[in-house]
């Protein structure tokens, strides 16, 4: 009886600790639930700028690399946070000057 209740208890925190940790990562909580792909616009010093679909959960490094990577000799002045940050539907990176 002592083990069920324990097994119980244990289930539970970890459900809890899950639910929880989904709640304060936003940016995860939409990977696991958006299965719906991005279109985005990247603007500035790629190969090829321009509007790119990409899979839910997707990041500006992707972006950046379907888009045929950066125009050699070319210095980014962009954080690498911002690369690094899932995209949403509709949204624009801008880059820099070509």
């Amino acid at each position: 009886m002592a083990i069920d209740w324990i097994r119980r208890s244990v289930l539970v925190t970890i459900l809890f600790a899950g639910f929880y940790y989904l709640k304060e990562n936003p940016d995860l909580r939409k990977r696991i639930y958006s299965e719906k792909p991005v279109r985005v616009k990247i603007e500035g010093s790629v190969v090829n700028p321009g509007f790119y679909t990409l899979d839910a959960g997707s990041n500006g490094k992707d972006l950046v690399e379907m888009a045929g990577g950066y125009i050699p000799g070319t210095q980014i002045k962009t954080e690498d946070s911002i690369l690094e940050q899932p995209l949403e539907d509709g949204q624009i990176l801008n880059l820099g000057k070509r």
